[in-house]
């Protein structure tokens, strides 16, 4: 009986083990079946992300298309996109229509082989859609955005009578907000599909670089870089050369142009210690900002200088930021420029005496509230990281500067004595009466 009972807990423990060991070997499998060899969401020509959340929370609707959608992230996720697809296949029609040596068979050819390559580009798995519905999406999409830009400025050639977009004043401006949100993307595939269109096309087409940068020209914040930028394209052909990612990307590239931890003065303390703020129209871009060191001479001295290229903040300026800056949060392979920006112009603008001062020497035109615009600046740069500070060489000597004393007694006395010229004649009329006064006690001793 005991052997039993001793067999029997033995067969039992043996069983028991066996069971475990089963679950151990199911778990494996299990654990091993979810494993994710496969990285290509998170390869390095990924560059086009959905913005992460510590980030959208501020502003959620910087970042989200309000009337159409480009691209996999936002397909088929509201009614309020419907109009703007149905547009999106009547711009197609009208483009096969057009030119008899584009058809739709070319269109496909064109962009299967791209599909492939074009799934890497986005940061999350596109699993979702098959080979069909990408390539369809690319080719509705793409041709949908080619055509916008190609219609612009307005051709009566290009244009139709009952065109949904360009006969309503306000829609190219929208459009134009949806298209620089980076969850709203196609990788710059585009130009081949660009190519495909203009193939048979007689005469020059410009590029796909310049038919965008001149269409956003329109755009007021916009217009001065995308301007300049387009004639250093010109000149350079710098649209053959750049590797572009997509239209955000773009842009970008039109802002650049070809650590901030520290206590950085804002702009009225820069003020009151004797800085000139200026506004440059011909810098090319808004990066270029720069710093003159004031000098002193026999009979005077030179103010320092800011100077720093003209900026509007309106609503289109709000989420393109936004956006480039989660551009470059999220693709590793750019530098933190946009970033750096927003943070150099946050610490000038503190307060809105600060904003006061850039708005009255025409450095920015706040479309905003006071309220709202000096506080625009701050609330671009919440919960960002800057791992390369792109002003600190501007703004070691910027520090320089306002740490010497001299600066702010020269400008004190200047502000005090010199602002008006009353002030002048009785500090002067005060400095004869001193000289008058010691050379009359100096004869009285000596007589």
């Amino acid at each position: 009986m005991e052997n039993g009972i001793q067999n029997s807990n033995r067969d039992h423990i043996s069983v028991v083990i066996v069971d475990g060991y089963i679950g151990l070997q199911a778990l494996e499998n299990t654990m091993r079946a979810k494993l994710c060899p496969d990285s290509s969401s998170w390869a390095a020509k990924s560059c086009i992300f959905r913005v992460p959340e510590v980030l959208k929370r501020h502003k959620p609707e910087a970042y989200e298309p309000g009337f159409v959608s480009i691209g996999p992230f936002h397909h088929g996720a509201g009614k309020q996109f419907q109009h703007m697809e149905n547009v999106k296949q009547w711009y197609l029609n009208n483009l096969l229509s057009r030119r008899n040596n584009v058809s739709l068979k070319n269109l496909i050819d064109c962009v299967v082989p791209l599909e492939k390559s074009a799934r890497k580009f986005y940061a999350e798995p596109l699993d979702h859609l098959s080979q069909n519905d990408l390539v369809e999406m690319m080719i509705l999409d793409g041709c949908f955005v080619i055509e916008l830009f190609r219609k612009y400025p307005s051709d009566e050639e290009h244009i139709d009578a009952n065109d949904p977009i360009f006969n309503m004043d306000c829609m190219f401006q929208h459009l134009c907000h949806d298209l620089l949100l980076l969850e709203n993307q196609l990788p710059w595939f585009l130009q081949r599909i660009y190519e495909k269109i203009i193939e048979y096309h007689q005469g020059p087409s410009p590029s796909l670089t310049i038919l965008m940068l001149t269409a956003f020209t329109s755009q007021k914040p916009l217009n001065h870089n995308c301007d300049s930028y387009l004639g250093y394209v010109h000149e350079n052909k710098h649209d053959t050369n750049y590797n572009t990612l997509h239209i955000l990307d773009l842009i970008r590239t039109s802002i650049l142009g070809a650590d901030m931890d520290s206590e950085f003065p804002p702009a009225i303390a820069l003020a009151q210690a004797g800085v000139k703020f200026r506004s440059v129209s011909d810098a090319g871009s808004i990066m270029n900002i720069e710093f003159e060191k004031g000098v002193f001479r026999y009979f005077g001295y030179r103010r320092g200088t800011f100077k720093i290229p003209h900026l509007s903040i309106g609503e289109l300026t709000d989420p393109l930021f936004r956006n480039l800056i989660a551009f470059e949060q999220c693709y590793h392979h750019h530098s933190h420029e946009i970033t750096s920006y927003a943070f150099l112009m946050n610490k000038l603008v503190a307060s809105s005496k600060d904003m006061e001062i850039l708005c009255e020497k025409r450095i920015i035109d706040n479309w905003l509230s006071a309220e709202d615009g000096a506080n625009y600046f701050s609330k671009l740069c919440n919960d960002t990281v800057l791992k390369k500070f792109y002003y600190d060489e501007l703004c070691a000597q910027v520090k320089m500067h306002y740490q010497i004393k001299w600066y702010r007694w020269l400008e004190k006395l200047n502000r005090d004595y010199f602002a008006n010229p009353w002030s002048a004649i009785s500090l002067i009329a005060a400095a004869i009466l001193l000289a008058l006064t010691v050379v009359q006690t100096v004869y009285a001793i000596h007589k």
